[in-house]
């Protein structure tokens, strides 16, 4: 089971919709490193950090700007992108 939180990869994440009060789920965190260039030139090197979560799970008038809260680490939803088989990725940034 991919959000079971334990045996699966889940990791405890708090969700804060703005003015919604907070929502305990689960999800699995990823930061993949992710390289910007163009054409000839090296470019830049930086990682995507990305929660996934079951779309059920995401809080009622969850969206851009929400707070998100994974094992500590404080995080903003930048980008909601369900993808059409029950998961949600939500780009996250600081």
């Amino acid at each position: 089971m991919l959000f079971d939180g334990a045996g699966g990869f889940a990791q405890a994440v708090t969700w804060t919709p703005k003015g919604r009060p907070p929502a305990d789920l689960a999800g699995i965190f990823t930061a993949a490193h992710a390289a910007a260039g163009a054409g000839d030139w090296p470019g830049a090197s930086t990682v995507q950090p990305v929660l996934t979560v079951a779309a059920a799970d995401v809080p009622d008038g969850a969206g851009q700007g929400d707070k998100v809260d994974i094992s500590g680490a404080q995080w903003r939803a930048a980008d909601l992108q369900p993808d059409g088989t029950g998961l949600v990725r939500v780009i996250l940034e600081r």
